[in-house]
């Protein structure tokens, strides 16, 4: 029986700690695949595969010494690939309805829209990112419980300077966002949790492959969202969702994936008892 080891980034396991609703979960650092030829397939994610090839090949650089040649990484300067980059790390099109993506312009006068072809300024793009800034400057990186309700309002008004700047898909919005979930949920606000919990699997649904455990995390933090505020049918299927990915990274006889099983079963019975109760009421 054959086997390698696959450094590639495609592949959608890495090691990291991940918020969940109740605690921090970290999955497994290896993916194994096994092939019909009997051949073994290991792959490891070394780095956080969210971001632009370029930045993805700058931190495999900085921390490992070594390029990638994976499918992904092959397609660096590309049209898809500048097209993507330029979403996930680039600034969104001055026109709030429309949702091109900017490139520089040739005549060095600021970034120009692929979709409208409207130009956005360098003073402009200079002057938004200094809002951003000073933002920034006073946010703090770890609120305390006293002051977690200051800072929630603060990294709101982050988001909404970030939002005139960056576009819906960047990957600073994203994190940002992640930040107000958590602290969102740590004061209990469900409702306003499970806003930003949407929005943020959106961006991950984009920058990371289908089955990466990140989104079948974040499925699963929304579905729990949505049954705690009474959605039941919405939460069956953010639950399904959620099993569907993370069997294949967790299996199915781990802890988590048997306590996963169980709400999922749950929210199942409640869900069809809600409807006998309603056709029963017509």
């Amino acid at each position: 029986m054959a086997s390698h080891l696959d450094h590639e980034l495609l592949s959608y396991l890495q090691v990291e700690l991940v918020y969940t609703a109740q605690h921090f979960y970290c999955p497994p650092p290896l993916m194994i695949r096994m092939s019909v030829l009997n051949t073994i397939s290991c792959s490891r994610c070394y780095i956080e595969t969210a971001g632009s090839t370029l930045t993805r090949q700058k931190s495999l650089k900085e921390q490992y010494l070594f390029h990638c040649h994976c499918a992904r990484c092959s397609n660096i300067g590309k049209p898809h690939d500048i097209e993507e980059s330029a979403i996930l790390e680039g600034y969104r099109c001055a026109n709030e309805k429309c949702s091109g993506f900017l490139l520089r312009d040739p005549d060095e006068k600021g970034f120009v829209c692929q979709k409208c072809m409207l130009l956005r300024s360098k003073e402009e793009v200079k002057k938004l990112a200094g809002n951003v800034k000073t933002v920034i400057a006073k946010a703090p990186a770890s609120p305390s419980a006293e002051n977690k309700q200051d800072a929630i309002a603060l990294y709101k008004t982050l988001e909404k300077r970030q939002e005139k700047l960056y576009h819906s898909f960047s990957i600073t919005l994203m994190r940002t966002r992640e930040k107000l979930l958590k602290m969102l949920m740590e004061v209990e606000s469900w409702r306003e949790a499970l806003s930003y919990c949407k929005l943020i699997v959106l961006v991950y649904q984009r920058v990371y492959p289908a089955t990466h455990p990140l989104i079948g995390l974040q499925f699963y933090t929304q579905g729990k969202l949505e049954w705690l505020l009474g959605q039941t049918e919405e939460a069956v299927g953010s639950l399904i969702k959620a099993y569907d990915i993370l069997r294949i990274s967790h299996g199915t006889s781990t802890p988590f994936m048997k306590d996963l099983s169980a709400k999922l079963d749950e929210a199942r019975a409640e869900a069809s008892y809600k409807l006998l109760a309603l056709e029963d009421g017509n």
